[in-house]
């Protein structure tokens, strides 16, 4: 099992349409399982496990999330922005299919 970070957030399915709060996996920064909520300063770590390896420059870094709807319990895919090292925005993509049916 892989390290991962959680971002709680809102969003809304694109399997069944309802908005709600989620947890979305994610794998960049510090990987150790931190809490993140869209407004909190991304730990980029200086020891253990973290991706990129070192912390981007100015700060600034876009990568996807992984979210199982906790309605449908379908999965589908996010993309997590941060600027300066606040993550400062969360959207779905809508051209990745999940891996569940």
């Amino acid at each position: 099992m892989g390290s991962y970070n959680i971002l709680h957030a809102t969003t809304t399915c694109p399997r069944n349409g309802e908005t709600g709060p989620v947890e979305i996996e994610f794998t960049f920064g510090r990987l150790d399982f931190r809490d993140y909520r869209v407004g909190d300063t991304l730990d980029w770590g200086t020891k253990g496990l973290r991706e990129p390896k070192q912390r981007p420059v100015g700060g600034d870094y876009d990568n996807e999330g992984y979210v199982e709807c906790p309605v449908c319990h379908k999965d589908y895919w996010v993309w997590i922005t941060v600027r300066a090292d606040v993550i400062t925005d969360v959207r779905v993509d809508p051209t990745r299919p999940g891996h569940i049916p």
